[in-house]
């Protein structure tokens, strides 16, 4: 009994969505946002010295090839007939959680929000020990879990740091690392 209660516990939580409209959905949206970030460069300083691309080429290069993947993303989806792409062994269904989905996206929300107020170390750690402390917990016994996640979400968290701070020059709302590290 308990275990039909389980399943069908789970299958309230469930979303099937077709593949097909799920992968041409989101890679509009995709291309959608990415027109848009592409007509933003127009607003960009132009270049002031003869010779010199200016501050736009690069991110213009950048979008410009990733609309291009977009735009073959869609023909495929578009002009492939869907018999075809079942037929390379593709699921039909895309089956995903949507309680689970809800509250990704409730935590990268809030990681956006707090981020200036919390700080970046904070905010990093926590949002890390969200997302794979619920995933380790069904494979290891939940101490352990939290012990993995939290180290995982330390390193993650320094990983980030050392590339966006020191490398490359990007300044972070940070609270407590520049203390200990600097």
């Amino acid at each position: 009994m308990t275990e039909e209660n389980e399943n069908s516990a789970s299958s309230s939580y469930e979303l099937k969505v077709p593949m097909r409209a799920a992968v041409l959905t989101t890679t509009a949206l995709i291309l959608g946002g990415l027109v848009y970030l592409y007509y933003e460069t127009y607003a960009m300083q132009p270049p002031y010295e003869p010779g010199y691309p200016g501050d736009a080429f690069f991110p213009r290069l950048a979008l410009g090839f990733s609309i291009i993947w977009a735009l073959i993303v869609l023909g495929r989806g578009f002009f492939l007939p869907p018999e075809a792409q079942s037929a390379g062994g593709e699921e039909p269904f895309l089956q995903t959680h949507w309680a689970e989905f809800v509250s990704i996206v409730v935590f990268v929300y809030l990681y956006a929000v707090l981020i200036e107020p919390v700080g970046f170390e904070i905010m990093t750690i926590a949002l890390m020990m969200c997302l794979l402390v619920p995933r380790m917990r069904a494979e290891s016994a939940p101490r352990g879990a939290l012990l993995l996640g939290f180290l995982l979400s330390l390193a993650t968290m320094l990983i980030l740091y050392l590339g966006l701070v020191p490398m490359l020059n990007i300044p972070l709302p940070l609270k407590f690392l520049p203390i200990y590290i600097l």
